[in-house]
């Protein structure tokens, strides 16, 4: 029997396909224990629409797979392994580089691959070192390609990773990972990945969903408490969360969608987030998150006389969850609050108060911050009988129509 010739060839290159894309068994030793982002430049690995690793964005859970390690030290604290990274929420897939021995190649997560010895592929290879002495949770990696001794100050990889953009746009990305061929190094390099190393009883949970953030607005928080009797100020608010007459500080409400934890937004207000002006011009990518737990349970009940919390900055959310830095803005009059989220559907109610009249009033003992000049907000029942007694603060938004 005779097939006609373009069948033939289509078979053989079916068949070559699959010989190429099935893997040998690995020898490696893969752990789902040790999950956790990977990060470069203090900012996580995700991957982006097209499929391809961005530094910024919802992070990936990886895990390590060690294929060989060796250790050093006075102690053996010091284990320098080889190895390759997976996505812990799918093991198969393997960190891969787009191209070897050229620079300017990009990563995305592909099936990982070995060869007949059950080492992993070149465009697989990574290389860490952990100092497994206490004072870190994190190995430093570094992509190791076609370079086949393990990676320490007298033997460094022959890659340079780096982000793509040197600065973080607003919603704080730096591009794609990138990967430069660089054989002639003579160190190791500076500000490589950081992996995970830390024993966890669980195996990773599912990646949450990506936060999506539509717009943003430039403006003053301006806090009013007149109805007070003691300490009444209606003016805004520095970048500290203090009462500043002459202050030109700004302030950035983000609104995002939450819809995925339950709180959707509705004709009247939106949720999002606070975030310092500066961000604008510096790169930062921060939000204002309440300094401590809201307190109360989930069905919304606040304790009778919880502390007062004011104001910390740390890195945004990149995912949509249940977080202490989401705020309910209303349309309407200008006027939010951050949320306690119990019951995510009907969200609980935080109050306004400068802090020195609230512990005063309410007579709370806590630790007083910036000498007493500092607002924050508090998880109070409804019908808590001091908000009658002692009004709370109105505190608003103001943009600038020159922004």
């Amino acid at each position: 029997m005779t097939f006609p010739r373009a069948l033939l060839l289509s078979t053989l290159l079916a068949s070559a396909a699959l010989v190429r894309a099935a893997p040998f068994p690995s020898t490696c030793d893969l752990d789902l224990r040790s999950w956790g982002e990977i990060t470069i430049a203090g900012t996580p690995l995700s991957v982006g629409k097209d499929g391809k690793i961005v530094v910024g964005g919802s992070p990936v859970h990886f895990a390590p797979a060690v294929c060989s390690s060796q250790r050093l030290g006075p102690k053996w604290l010091t284990e320098q392994s080889k190895g390759y990274l997976v996505n812990a929420n799918e093991p198969s897939q393997c960190l891969t580089v787009s191209n070897l021995d050229q620079s300017g190649a990009t990563f995305s997560l592909e099936d990982c691959r070995f060869n007949g010895a059950g080492d992993v592929w070149s465009s697989q290879s990574f290389a860490w070192i952990f100092e497994n002495d206490g004072t870190s949770n994190d190995a430093d990696a570094y992509f190791n390609g076609e370079n086949y001794n393990v990676v320490n100050a007298s033997s460094p990889p022959i890659y340079t990773l780096r982000t793509q953009n040197t600065k973080s746009n607003f919603d704080g990305k730096l591009g794609e990972l990138i990967a430069d061929y660089t054989p002639n190094l003579t160190s190791l390099p500076s500000g490589q990945l950081k992996i995970p190393m830390t024993k966890l009883p669980v195996d990773a949970p599912a990646t949450p969903p990506t936060l999506n953030c539509s717009e943003f607005t430039i403006g003053q928080v301006i806090f009013n408490n007149e109805t007070s009797s003691s300490n009444q100020y209606n003016g805004p608010l520095d970048s500290h969360w203090n009462a500043q007459s002459n202050t030109s500080d700004q302030f950035v409400f983000e609104q995002c969608d939450y819809s995925p934890i339950g709180l959707k937004a509705a004709d009247d207000y939106v949720y999002g987030r606070m975030r310092p002006g500066s961000n604008l011009a510096n790169g930062a990518f921060e939000c204002y998150y309440i300094s401590g737990s809201f307190g109360g349970d989930e069905s919304n009940k606040p304790g009778n006389n919880p502390i007062i919390n004011g104001f910390e900055i740390h890195r945004c959310s990149y995912s949509a969850q249940k977080s202490l830095d989401i705020v309910r803005y209303s349309k309407s009059d200008n006027t939010f609050d951050y949320v306690p989220f119990g019951n995510a559907s009907t969200p609980g109610k935080m109050y306004w108060y400068a802090q020195s009249d609230y512990v005063r009033e309410y007579d709370v003992s806590q630790y007083i911050w910036n000498h007493g000049k500092g607002v924050g907000q508090v998880y109070l029942s409804p019908d808590n009988a001091n908000l009658t007694k002692y009004p709370p603060a109105k505190v608003t938004f103001k943009a600038d129509p020159a922004a």
